[in-house]
């Protein structure tokens, strides 16, 4: 599934981003100190900025003569007024960048790296609504999670430091420079009803159609260039841990395509030694849309309720554990197929509580007591000697779903 802001590729992500952040933050600073000049070289440098982000040749020509330009007024200053630091630095800065503009993002280097797109080193968290934040705020959490500090002017020393305001921060740290993207906005190309239409987990559906907004954080260039980039991911990982909360709904992997809907025990997880192999583990039972009318579904709850009675004899007998039915439960216009742990039969009636949590039923939670009429049996399961007995339609999903994934 393509993205919005897709970054453009190689050592040009960390150019084009740079760009942005050095328009943003000399244009704020210009127009703090009333420098009208200076704040409209800033923004040009921002629109600059954004063009490369997208690979415009026009882009690429505007930032080499602004940087240029910056270049001959530091040079002005050098000779009129006498060297320091901050002209020889900005001499510097500017004709370096302007070569590696000149070169990363010629014609041939962007066909180059297009037919060969290097993966995204990232983590996405998507959201319920946009989350407020600034580079204060982000610097705490920096240090939460990745330790030292981020938010001193000696923490430049060290090699720790944030700049930027939303939606784009840089983080610099030991371990590498990273990008924290923070929009107000869904995430996908597509609207999310479209993108969320494609999937046939109904939890993870309603997460895609549910969310506002989203934050990642991206690896630009790990600090030592030799260094596999996977390598970082435990520190991704455990900063996107870090910036989690109540509005999350759910987690992306980019390089992978994998997501899973966001649980607090994720967390933890993502804490651990192996992020990319925990983080993809459903913390919910799956609800997977299947239609009714399927005929192998029909098979199966036909060959579910011709064997209800093993289920009840070896209900009344406990012989097994985690007796459990699966029916169909609505609440106003919504209907789930649901697990119930069973507590009680009557000839027409099954007791129970929900098993699993729903996606939308109104307020109805796992563990709420429930009755169902034996008429609207679907599936039935438990266990015994260690081994299950039923699960009729469980079976025939998952024949649906790996037929699905094989006509892709």
């Amino acid at each position: 599934m393509p993205l919005k802001i897709q970054p453009p590729g190689g050592e040009r992500t960390w150019a084009a981003a740079v760009v942005i952040i050095a328009g943003i933050i000399s244009a704020a600073r210009a127009f703090q100190h009333g420098s009208m000049v200076f704040t409209l070289l800033g923004l040009l440098f921002l629109v600059c900025g954004i063009g490369l982000w997208f690979n415009q040749q026009w882009a690429r020509w505007a930032t080499i003569i602004l940087a240029l330009l910056l270049a001959a007024q530091a040079g002005v200053l050098l000779v009129t007024k006498g060297p320091n630091l901050l002209r020889v630095g900005i001499i510097l800065a500017a004709l370096s960048g302007s070569w590696q503009i000149w070169k990363e993002f010629s014609p041939e280097q962007i066909a180059e790296v297009k037919g060969t797109k290097r993966p995204l080193i990232s983590f996405v968290l998507l959201l319920s609504e946009p989350r407020y934040l600034e580079k204060a705020i982000l610097a705490q959490i920096l240090s939460a999670a990745w330790g030292g500090d981020y938010s001193s002017e000696e923490s430049e020393k060290t090699g720790r430091f944030v700049v930027g305001q939303s939606p784009l921060f840089m983080i610099n740290s030991p371990e590498g420079f990273f990008m924290l993207n923070n929009f107000s906005r869904p995430y996908f190309d597509e609207s999310p009803e479209t993108v969320a239409a494609e999937v046939q987990e109904l939890r993870l559906r309603k997460a895609i159609e549910d969310h506002k907004a989203w934050l990642s954080v991206d690896l630009m260039q790990p600090a030592n260039p030799e260094a596999n980039p996977q390598s970082t991911y435990p520190q991704i990982a455990k900063l996107i841990a870090e910036l989690a909360g109540a509005d999350c709904l759910a987690i992306y992997h980019p390089e992978s395509h994998k997501i899973n809907v966001w649980d607090s025990s994720l967390e933890e997880k993502l804490r651990g030694p192996n992020p990319l192999q925990d983080f993809a583990s459903p913390a919910f039972v799956p609800v997977t849309a299947v239609g009714p009318e399927d005929p192998r579904m029909e098979a199966a709850t036909a060959e579910a309720r011709r064997r209800w009675p093993e289920f009840v004899a070896a209900f009344n007998r406990q012989d097994g554990t985690l007796f459990s039915i699966k029916a169909p439960v609505t609440v106003d216009d919504s209907t789930e197929f649901i697990w119930i742990q069973v507590t009680g039969l009557e000839p027409e009636y099954i007791h129970g509580t929900l098993g699993n949590e729903p996606v939308e039923l109104g307020g109805l939670k796992m563990g709420d007591p429930i009755e169902i009429p034996l008429g609207d049996l679907n599936d039935w399961a438990f266990i015994r000697n260690g081994e299950p007995v039923g699960l009729f339609t469980t079976k025939a999903i998952a024949e649906i779903n790996k037929e699905r994934k094989t006509t892709r």
